[in-house]
């Protein structure tokens, strides 16, 4: 054997046990750091998407502004009567149309004393709002409406009406176009935008 090839098989050698002598030492000492070495402690969950929290309360007031179109109003009816006038027809058809495709009951709400007491021969309030209930269920049973017997009943409106005064002032203000309704409340952009 000549000393170049000690000197080569002492080199190979000595890289085999030194990777070997290595490779131990790396496992030694992760045994014995094993109860020293820190887990990371678990992320924390992302945040919720902006409106999460809004989200639910925006359902909730949209299903029951979609509940109220359900409800036949007293004013639907020719005072003192069980017919209803041709905003309570129209109104009624839109329901009928409707009423399949969502869980909402059928409200007509009750007669008021005093609407009874302006109208000569109004039977008491309790007999009209069942006969009113009955036109509805003749009604929208005629229009294919499934239980239509089971989804209508007389209760309060699930909103309060205006009084005179509140109604005028709710549509004055809206005509002037103080932004209080439906009318232009003249807002605008401001300079918002990148024109000359």
């Amino acid at each position: 054997m000549d000393l170049l090839s000690f000197e080569g098989d002492f080199q190979v050698k000595t890289a085999k046990s030194l990777r070997v002598f290595l490779a131990g030492a790396v496992v030694t000492a992760a045994g014995c750091m094993r109860d020293k070495i820190s887990v990371p402690a678990p992320l924390p969950d992302p945040p919720a998407a902006l409106g999460a929290s809004v989200r639910p309360m925006l359902d909730l007031q949209e299903a029951q502004g979609e509940a109220s179109d359900f409800v036949i109003y007293e004013h639907e009816f020719v005072a003192g009567t069980a017919r209803l006038n041709p905003a309570g027809e129209a109104h009624l058809r839109q329901i009928g149309a409707r009423a399949a495709l969502v869980p909402f009951p059928i409200l007509v709400e009750n007669s008021s004393e005093e609407i009874a007491a302006m109208v000569e021969n109004c039977p008491p309030c309790a007999e009209l709002d069942a006969q009113r209930r009955n036109v509805v269920v003749a009604a929208l049973t005629m229009m294919g409406v499934p239980a239509a017997s089971q989804r209508v009943v007389t209760s309060p409106a699930l909103s309060a009406g205006l009084t005179s005064m509140e109604a005028e002032r709710a549509f004055g203000g809206a005509m002037q176009g103080s932004g209080g309704g439906w009318g232009a409340s003249g807002a605008g952009t401001g300079g918002v935008g990148g024109g000359r």
